[in-house]
């Protein structure tokens, strides 16, 4: 499998308010270091790493070192599409860089978005409506699951 993943699932391995979701997280990336999926990020990702306060920053930064993972950059097509989601009222504005991420994967041809953000992504209500767009432009569907999900495909 094509996947890709988005901020929120580094962001989680420093969750001391959720060490259930935390610990499911370090077993992800465990598991990603042996499995032998295609692993896929973007400049959305490290801007928002980057963005990140001391230790965070390092410490994400860290969780994704040498692992295989190609990052993508962000495309006129991309930028569209996510444009789509905020537009039909999908995911909100102010969190543009969400609908940016699934865009981004889609456009790509990706299968699955890897992510905890339950409120914009991991949601089958969204998940639907996304794919809804994604049909209505001739883009393929996307898969937006939890990393506890994924490692069970």
């Amino acid at each position: 499998m094509k996947l890709y993943i988005e901020t929120s699932v580094p962001n989680m391995l420093y969750a001391d308010d959720a060490p259930d979701k935390r610990d499911v997280t370090e077993v992800f990336f465990e598991w990603l270091r042996v499995s032998e999926h295609d692993l896929f990020s973007s400049e959305v990702v490290k801007k928002e790493i980057d963005g990140a306060s001391e230790p965070k920053r390092t410490r994400m930064i860290r969780a994704f070192a040498g692992l295989p993972i190609a990052v993508m950059d962000v495309t006129e097509d991309a930028v569209r599409l996510s444009d789509l989601y905020v537009g039909a009222g999908i995911i909100p504005r102010r969190f543009q860089n969400d609908a940016l991420h699934v865009a981004l994967a889609v456009c790509q041809a990706l299968d699955v978005v890897v992510s905890w953000n339950m409120k914009h992504l991991v949601n089958v209500r969204k998940v639907k409506r996304i794919n809804e767009v994604n049909q209505h432009c001739g883009m393929p569907s996307i898969l937006i699951h939890t990393p506890e999900e994924v490692m069970r495909l």
